[in-house]
């Protein structure tokens, strides 16, 4: 829809280039295109597959649409969903960031995870790939955090290519292929709304 893209312009968000998430030259978004469907089912006591293990949801009440500059309600968000399904943050092995590629909210996020999950926890953003699917975000990229746990693979971050000096968190060029047992998946909206979802297997 025209009146979507129009909008992004208006507010100095979309980007003409490739969508850089975590980059220097960082400078915007790139619309996508998505849908997403997940079924949720009780678990079975042997079932092996990657279950959602907990959620956290947040609202900054900041501004009708940057996130809060220290990422307060991000924080939160991710700290909610450690809590509810008993997880410390040392034992994620991935993030999947939310990533948008706009100076202002890669910062933010880039706080909220440092203040979390301090700098060594694997991050990246799946944006490069996809671009920013709005509404279909979330759905789209916590079915990615669930094929990862899947398939033991951390997506590298397509387009990115140096990392803004000013930013701390652990995040990965390049496909790293490494078993993965628990991860979480950042989506954060206008409004100021946050949401955590945390994926693993049970505990062998």
């Amino acid at each position: 829809c025209l009146t979507t893209l129009y909008g992004f312009n208006a507010l100095e968000l979309a980007s003409s280039q490739p969508c850089r998430p975590w980059d220097v030259d960082r400078d915007g978004l790139n619309i996508g295109e998505a849908a997403g469907f997940a079924l949720l089912e009780w678990a079975e006591p042997d079932d092996a597959r990657p279950l959602l293990l907990g959620y956290g949801e947040s609202s900054d009440a900041h501004h009708m649409s940057a996130a809060h500059p220290e990422g307060a309600g991000a924080a939160l968000a991710m700290r909610q969903a450690l809590a509810r399904a008993e997880i410390r943050p040392e034992q994620v092995d991935y993030i999947n960031l939310h990533g948008t590629a706009t100076p202002s909210n890669d910062a933010a996020e880039d706080r909220a995870v440092l203040r979390v999950f301090g700098p060594d926890t694997p991050c990246s953003s799946t944006k490069g790939w996809t671009g920013h699917t709005l509404g279909a975000a979330g759905i789209t990229e916590a079915a990615f955090v669930w094929l990862c746990l899947e398939h033991a693979l951390i997506p590298g971050m397509l387009n990115t290519r140096r990392i803004d000096p000013n930013l701390g968190s652990g995040v990965v060029l390049n496909n790293r292929e490494q078993p993965l047992r628990v991860a979480l998946s950042n989506s954060f909206g206008f409004g100021g709304t946050n949401c955590s979802l945390l994926f693993g297997r049970r505990a062998a």
